[in-house]
């Protein structure tokens, strides 16, 4: 497209027009892709959790409020239009709430008087039990669809198996791999699928149960050793990361229903990245180091990955990683408030300085979202 200058307008004036329809074409390019709720923030310290959000946009964890001086227990984050909504879960010691599904059942594990258990409950509702299997001692729930079903590990003299548990309840081990000594599912489709690791000689290789059946050991990025499996979608795909035996490095990783892997790189200058969640539509959400620091990233396969703090309204927040996304594409993020100066004043790589930070919980909506 030609552009002229109107009549008696000279070289000058057709600069300062380019200019500002630059500037224009920059704002516009600059425009937020997402709403921010700030849903929360944690005592530093606590190993907090944080996880979701489901299609509703309620997230999940553990640990302590800054205001709170009680012990570390589990969470609800209810992305509210105004404030924050934060509700103890259960009644027992050190508890975390690692996923809630679209009917407001949530699940995870917490101390009790006969050691750590899985546990099922709703807001208001009664809790109950996840047993481990007949002769262990411990049980953990990580994952639950909409069917209610549950899925985690259960653990005892043999080691830790991956276990699902119907929505009654009762728990059943996944298929073993010829080889491994231990397994664990992280999280459940609404068909079954199962997605998890199992250890062995070689370390923790990703896997998937389709439909809780043999379980199929998905690629690892060409030269690396060992992966896991952090989340599933309807359509089978898979997330999570493959790294060297040492586990210092990883990177984020993305799976076909048949175990083809595909690596999701990392930020520039950034070496380490992972995927925690991806949604039906296959966008994928997680944690990459840069030239910067740590940041929060969205990978789609038209837009590869993006820093999601380019993409929200400018803040004196950094988010570091994105937990979780769901159909609509909200996002749950955390991150730590900005000194005095922005990310300049931080330095590159300078992440340790948010050590002793609260770690602040964050919702992130579509521009345009109800």
């Amino acid at each position: 497209m030609t552009t002229s200058a109107p009549p008696g307008r000279g070289p000058r004036a057709r600069a300062l027009a380019a200019g500002l329809l630059s500037a224009v074409a920059a704002a516009t390019a600059a425009a937020p892709s997402y709403t921010v709720t700030d849903l929360a923030a944690l005592q530093p310290g606590h190993a907090n959790v944080v996880r979701g959000p489901n299609n509703q946009g309620r997230a999940t964890g553990g640990g302590r409020l800054v205001d709170d001086r009680g012990g570390r227990k589990g969470l609800l984050f209810e992305g509210g239009a105004a404030t924050q909504q934060v509700a103890g879960a259960v009644g027992g010691e050190n508890s975390t709430i690692y996923r809630i599904n679209d009917n407001g059942i949530f699940v995870g594990s917490e101390n009790r008087e006969n050691g750590l258990r899985g546990f099922a409950s709703s807001r208001g509702g009664p809790s109950r039990e996840l047993p481990p299997l007949p002769g262990d001692s411990a049980s953990v729930a990580f994952g639950i669809n909409g069917a209610g079903q549950a899925v985690g590990f259960s653990s005892g003299p043999g080691g830790q198996r991956a276990v699902v548990w119907d929505a009654g309840g009762a728990p059943s081990a996944l298929p073993a791999v010829a080889g491994a000594r231990a397994s664990r599912g992280n999280d459940i489709s609404a068909r079954g699928d199962v997605a998890g690791l199992v250890n062995g000689d070689a370390g923790d290789r990703p896997v998937l149960w389709p439909a809780g059946q043999a379980a199929t050991e998905l690629q690892l990025i060409p030269g690396d050793a060992t992966g896991e499996a952090r989340a599933v979608n309807a359509g089978g795909e898979t997330v999570g990361y493959t790294g060297g035996t040492s586990g210092a490095v990883r990177h984020a990783a993305r799976w076909t229903p048949a175990g083809v892997v595909t690596a999701l790189g990392a930020l520039p200058g950034g070496e380490f990245s992972e995927a925690f969640s991806i949604n039906d539509s296959g966008a994928v959400v997680g944690t990459t180091s840069s030239s910067a620091g740590n940041r929060a990233f969205l990978w789609t396969r038209t837009g590869g990955m993006q820093d999601l703090n380019t993409l929200i309204p400018p803040l004196h927040v950094m988010l570091t990683k994105a937990v979780g996304i769901n159909n609509a594409g909200a996002i749950v993020a955390v991150g730590h408030s900005m000194p005095p100066g922005g990310a300049a004043a931080q330095g590159p790589n300078d992440d340790h300085a948010f050590h002793d930070q609260p770690l602040r919980v964050f919702l992130l909506r579509p521009v345009g979202a109800p």
